[in-house]
């Protein structure tokens, strides 16, 4: 619930110096968790070590892991903190808790869709101070939107997150320029101080203005 994500980092921010907040390591998995693709696509967690050993995602749990990887990725790279990957959930590894989580990089067998994304969020980061250090503002935060925003010396980046399998209407105060999207280069248009948006499922935006 994107209220409670709202909640946690709250929570984080009102308890340690504003510097701490804004270069705090944040990551979807490590080597003492399962990995976030397994995370984010299995429909039920196996009972036994053995059987979470054997564990694959089947074709239609890793498309689910995947789209819900992307978004989750665009949050990482565009929230407060550092974003920190572990080695090969950017090119679509699986397992559950540790050993599983520790194979081998797949040299040669990445998903290179998904590796492609990852790089494309982190060039953004990297070329966009406004990511790496703007202030956080909270636009919406309710059941499966997430939508906040990132502003220094008058840019704003708001990035907007539909984690349902449906499509979801949002509308948004909007009193600046047309924002253009940065992940596919769409301009939305406004209306009066108003911008409506239909989320596709699993959507994400980010939004310059």
């Amino acid at each position: 619930d994107a209220d409670e994500f709202r909640e946690t980092l709250e929570t984080i921010r009102e308890n340690y110096p504003p510097n701490a907040f804004y270069s705090l390591m944040n990551f979807l998995s490590t080597h003492d968790t399962p990995r976030i693709l397994t995370v984010l696509g299995a429909s039920y967690v196996p009972d036994s070590k053995e059987d979470r050993a054997a564990y694959r995602l089947s074709p239609e749990e890793r498309q689910l892991g995947l789209v819900r990887l992307r978004l989750a990725a665009l949050v990482l790279f565009t929230f407060p903190g550092s974003p920190t990957v572990y080695y090969g959930d950017e090119a679509g590894m699986e397992g559950w808790e540790d050993p599983f989580n520790r194979a081998a990089y797949p040299w040669g067998q990445e998903d290179m869709e998904l590796k492609a994304w990852f790089i494309r969020l982190a060039r953004l980061r990297q070329n966009c101070p406004t990511l790496q250090s703007g202030q956080l503002h909270w636009r919406w935060t309710s059941g499966p939107i997430l939508a906040f925003a990132r502003e220094l010396n008058g840019r704003l980046l708001t990035t907007v997150v539909n984690a349902a399998d449906t499509p979801q209407l949002l509308t948004l105060p909007w009193s600046g320029a047309a924002p253009r999207d940065l992940l596919t280069g769409a301009t939305l248009s406004p209306i009066d101080n108003v911008l409506p948006l239909t989320l596709l499922p699993h959507q994400g935006l980010l939004l310059e203005s």
